[in-house]
């Protein structure tokens, strides 16, 4: 009797571990809204109204993405000025959508940097060039933007996220 005790104690708590470990699952686990990641990224950049927000026919006709099954998206691009400052944030459903959003903004990114003109404001050529995407779990950040800007909207991107 005393072993069946410990058998079924030791497959309880089998259990509880299994059970803890698939709540954790893979990614941030936190759910934040991408406005709020947004508004974080633009603080950060200190940029006021230079960048605005497209929408959602911008996003599927230029950067040819589906959007309107994701959890979530903003892509600021730049409004004033001769510049090509823009990033985009993008929240899945889950991590299998995740990682398509980062292929196709991987796309986009190899699209602008196929079609570039070199004659065309080649100072901001290096912010193309350097483009960068990240992901965090469900969410999924690029950014073309100088090295600064960019060094703090992942920052407030990752710190949005813990």
């Amino acid at each position: 009797m005393k072993n069946k005790r410990r058998s079924g104690a030791a497959v309880l708590a089998l259990a509880i571990v299994m059970l803890l470990l698939c709540a954790c699952g893979s990614g941030n686990g936190k759910d934040v809204p991408v406005d709020d990641i947004v508004a974080a990224v633009d603080t950060a950049l200190g940029k006021g109204d230079s960048l605005v927000a497209v929408d959602e026919n911008y996003i599927k006709g230029y950067m040819k993405m589906e959007v309107a099954d994701y959890d979530g998206f903003t892509v600021k691009i730049n409004a004033y000025g001769a510049n090509i400052d823009e990033y985009g944030v993008f929240r899945a459903k889950d991590s299998s959508q995740a990682k398509e959003i980062k292929s196709a903004v991987e796309g986009y990114l190899q699209l602008r940097a196929d079609s570039w003109m070199d004659e065309y404001m080649p100072e901001e050529k290096p912010k193309l060039t350097a483009a960068e995407v990240k992901t965090s779990g469900n969410y999924v950040m690029y950014c073309i933007l100088s090295d600064t800007d960019k060094s703090a909207a992942f920052g407030a991107f990752e710190s949005s996220l813990k």
